[in-house]
């Protein structure tokens, strides 16, 4: 019987013996190979696929029979020495050997033909990249076994993450100039607003008014570097339950005075889903998604916003994984120019842009950012489009399982309405700055203030003095000692210490590990006077 390789016939026997074994009776069976009507010897043939650029072998049953001498040489073994092992061998891990091992055998046996990239193991411990590609000796029973081809792509690999790397310092380079325009804008207004106070400082009433505006555009750069966090670590903050048709309609507020010549139409479900979201976030996608359709219509046009409720059952078609159950759908729809697939494959990719270079609008994050935002949430975003015909944007999110909205409002209070005490507090920052300022809030409202500027430095005074302590304030990210292990170090010498973390940081898996192993409280950086009474008094009225 004659197995076909390609356009090559080799005898099915020759599988059976070594590589040095020779046919028994060549000149009985006639020519071995048959290479487009050209008679190959067995030598011939032999030298052909032991100079093939690849590792070729043959498995059944995950048993290893022939191979080329190329196979041992990638391996680093003498040739010869690998016949009769498990495949398991050859790889790094059971478990990559498993994950492989299900991709390729099922491609083999439902289509003849798998590929698969892993990593292999050499003889030394070392570990390269491979491709395998693996095929059915004979089509009609693939109990024969396969032929398998390993293509070392090493190199290959270290050439995309050097691309890889030279693409992310591009695109470090250019949101970093969108980032720092946009800062650029806000700290020029709050030097504005220093600048015309310290003019008459007596004037109470100008000093309040600038007081307010410099109030706002920090809470601006707040927002900015909220939007850049989630994007970089994918944080959640403030999570609540909310209305989106309230989110879409605050956005359109914000986005309609810089666009008057499009027409909105808007149509929502009144009874909408629920949805447990950060309020900030959810409202800045939409918002993205809106100057998105306003650039696609650089002269006028329509977007339409439909909000929906929808049901997506475990045997869903989606292409990737769903969690089933009960979603809100918000599209937004615009008549602007569409995109091709081409674009369509690239948009939410963080590196990528479609404005000229040189095009300073915007703060580098765009679609990314959305993306981003609604994964973290877990949910999903799908873009329908063609060129030309405009693009539609649906933004899908799960709902809650709490039917009604419980959201804090939050209040703005005068000093003298703010909640003060007199406990000693322990604030603990590297930042000199941050000492400061934190100091003077809490001599302000009352507190006796001890001050730690690392987390050693903490750890050695509140053995001093942990009687004495009613809360520490505590950074995360310090010198010597950081925020994580003088938490542990701590709570070691008093279980119950009362801890609230104060970062700069998003709300992320490491902060909710804090909050689940006894720390009582998390503000984020930059807070306010109200902000700060608010979060020490919650803590410390508290009975543990």
């Amino acid at each position: 019987m004659k197995v076909r390789i390609g356009n090559f016939f080799m005898e099915k026997d020759y599988f059976k013996d070594s590589v040095d074994s020779s046919p028994k009776d060549s000149s009985a069976s006639g020519e071995l190979f048959d290479f487009n009507g050209q008679g190959l010897s067995f030598q011939e043939m032999k030298t052909i696929l032991d100079s093939s650029p690849a590792g070729i072998g043959i498995v059944r049953d995950k048993v290893l029979g022939w191979t080329n001498d190329v196979f041992y040489t990638m391996f680093g073994y003498e040739p010869g020495s690998l016949k009769g092992i498990n495949t398991r061998l050859l790889f790094a891990s059971s478990e990559e050997y498993n994950k492989v091992g299900v991709v390729l055998y099922s491609n083999v046996d439902k289509f003849g033909i798998g590929l698969a990239e892993t990593k292999l193991v050499r003889k030394d411990g070392s570990f390269f990249n491979c491709r395998i590609r693996a095929s059915k000796l004979d089509k009609h029973d693939s109990s024969k076994g396969i032929i398998v081809v390993l293509t070392d792509i090493s190199e290959v690999k270290l050439l995309q993450v050097q691309l890889q790397q030279a693409q992310k310092m591009e695109a470090i380079g250019v949101l970093a100039g969108g980032i720092s325009h946009d800062f650029n804008n806000i700290l020029m207004g709050i030097q504005g607003h220093l600048s015309l106070m310290q003019i008459d400082m007596s004037a109470v009433k100008n000093v309040k008014t600038h007081a307010k505006h410099i109030d706002r555009l920090v809470k601006t750069a707040a927002e900015l570097t909220s939007r850049l966090l989630g994007f970089a670590r994918g944080g959640k903050y403030q999570i609540s339950a909310l209305n989106v048709n309230t989110l879409v309609a605050m956005a359109l507020n914000i986005f309609r005075p810089t666009r008057k010549d499009i027409v909105i139409h808007e149509t929502y479900d009144e009874k909408i889903h629920i949805i447990d979201a950060d309020e900030t976030q959810i409202e800045q996608v939409f918002l993205n998604l809106l100057i998105n359709a306003s650039q696609a219509m650089p002269d006028q046009g329509d977007i339409f916003i439909t909000s929906q409720n929808i049901f997506i059952n475990e045997n869903h078609d989606y292409p990737f994984e769903i969690n089933p159950g009960r979603y809100i759908k918000v599209t937004i729809k615009d008549t602007g120019i569409g995109m091709d697939m081409e674009t369509q494959k690239k948009i939410f990719d963080p590196f990528f842009s479609t404005k000229a270079v040189g095009d300073k609008k915007g703060r580098g994050l765009g679609l990314s950012t959305v993306y981003g935002v609604i994964k973290n949430h877990n949910g999903f975003i799908l873009v329908d489009s063609e060129k030309g015909q405009g693009a539609s944007f649906h933004v899908c999110l799960p709902a809650s399982n709490n039917m009604n909205i419980e959201k804090e409002k939050e209040l703005t209070r005068t000093f003298e309405q703010m909640e003060k005490g007199s406990e000693t507090v322990l604030l603990v920052d590297d930042e000199e700055e941050i000492i400061n300022v934190g100091k003077n809030f809490l001599e302000k409202l009352g507190y006796k203030p001890i001050i730690a500027r690392n987390g050693l430095e903490a750890v050695e005074i509140f053995k001093l003095y942990k009687d004495e302590i009613s809360l520490i304030v505590l950074d995360l990210i310090m010198p010597i000692m950081n925020g994580k292990q003088a938490f542990s170090e701590i709570k070691s010498i008093q279980e119950n210490a009362k801890i609230l973390i104060s970062t700069g940081y998003t709300v992320d898996d490491k902060i909710e590990g804090f909050l689940n192993r006894g720390c009582h409280g998390f503000i984020q950086k930059p807070f306010s006077l109200n902000d700060f009474s608010s979060a020490l008094r919650k803590i410390l009225d508290k009975v543990v």
